[in-house]
């Protein structure tokens, strides 16, 4: 057995046992295909406030760039299944996505990422972590190391678990055995793309972020544009939408690890707790779970849109405070707006 089929089975042998359902690996190189897409996608803006993506682009197509790993010679990619269809979704009127409901997993797989990462330090090889902290393009990178497909709905789609998974890479500077590429199975379905309440896929693959309400309620900064609100729904934080209609997410798939069960933050939690939360109670409640990335300001403007789309008569009160006397302004406004489609919603209903 050669060093590199040696190695290449302990990395693979570790990522298992410290509980990654899948691992794969990809010789590190351009991705050429996907650089393509990346400068076509920027181009057109569907990238929003997230200037980072255009200003760590060159490194998300080669992660050979001085800003990542210069000599790296491969890629691994792991990946972690969380809750699935029948997971938590959260008490009405606030659903949130099903990957936030456990603890943050950048610090989980992180963790995780760093033992795979050990073994080949020990072997003379360097190494770095990357689990959606680092400008790697994960997606791309799993698909070329035969974890899994992208589907129409920009998802990476492991077969076996669905697209209920979270990646983590592990760019290095050794030589390892890659792994083959597997085809996309979507086929003709569309199920995905018609199933977005924003409409928010210009096309199969191709996802305008600024009409994509995981990107409104976790992203975006600022008002979120009226002619979204609505569809918005009860999502308060993420959206599940597009993949919970998904064929590969129906069957009972893989576990997931222990760390992405819903823990006890969210019990009592709605919308109208939310809307009435400090800045300082929230900094509290949301450490440690990757609720935190919406921030507080966010958070509460979320919530108080989703009242105004599920809420009921008792929470006119509640708006109507936050209306008046909530120090953020754009939260002020969520608050004015949700009120008048509250009464309005009402009035509709007789």
């Amino acid at each position: 057995m050669t060093q590199e089929v040696e190695l290449t089975a302990r990395v693979k042998a570790e990522a298992a046992a410290v509980g990654f359902a899948r691992v794969g690996i990809a010789e590190a190189g351009v991705l050429e295909e996907e650089a393509k897409h990346l400068d076509a996608w920027l181009a057109a803006g569907y990238h929003g406030q997230m200037s980072w993506m255009a200003q760590t682009a060159s490194v998300r197509k080669d992660p050979r760039d001085p800003n990542m790993l210069e000599s790296a010679k491969s890629v691994i990619v792991m990946a972690a299944p969380y809750l699935r269809r029948t997971g938590y979704e959260g008490p009405p009127p606030a659903r949130i996505a099903k990957y936030a409901v456990g603890r943050d997993y950048h610090n989980v797989l992180t963790k995780k990422s760093r033992k795979v990462a050990r073994v080949l330090q020990a072997a003379g090889f360097a190494a770095r972590v990357a689990v959606d902290s680092k400008p790697v393009f994960e997606r791309a990178w799993a698909e070329r190391a035969g974890v899994g497909f992208v589907g129409k709905n920009c998802c990476l789609i492991v077969p076996g678990v669905g697209s209920h998974a979270f990646l983590a890479c592990v760019v290095t500077t050794a030589p390892l055995s890659p792994d083959e590429p597997i085809s996309r199975r979507c086929g003709s379905c569309t199920l995905c793309l018609d199933a977005c309440p924003t409409r928010a896929f210009s096309a199969p693959r191709s996802l305008d972020a600024r009409k994509c309400i995981s990107y409104l309620t976790i992203e975006h900064r600022g008002a979120i544009p009226i002619e979204h609100r609505q569809a918005l729904g009860s999502w308060v934080f993420g959206c599940d939408v597009c993949q919970d209609v998904c064929p590969y997410n129906q069957t009972s798939g893989v576990p997931p690890l222990g760390a992405f069960e819903p823990g006890d933050r969210w019990t009592g939690i709605d919308a109208a707790r939310l809307l009435q939360m400090t800045e300082e109670t929230f900094t509290v409640w949301a450490e440690g779970s990757p609720v935190k990335r919406a921030r507080y300001e966010g958070l509460v403007r979320n919530a108080a849109l989703v009242l105004g789309n599920r809420g009921a008569e008792i929470h006119l009160p509640v708006l109507d405070d936050a209306r008046c006397n909530h120090p953020s302004e754009v939260v002020r406004e969520a608050a004015e707006w949700a009120s008048i489609e509250l009464k309005r919603r009402l009035a509709a209903s007789g």
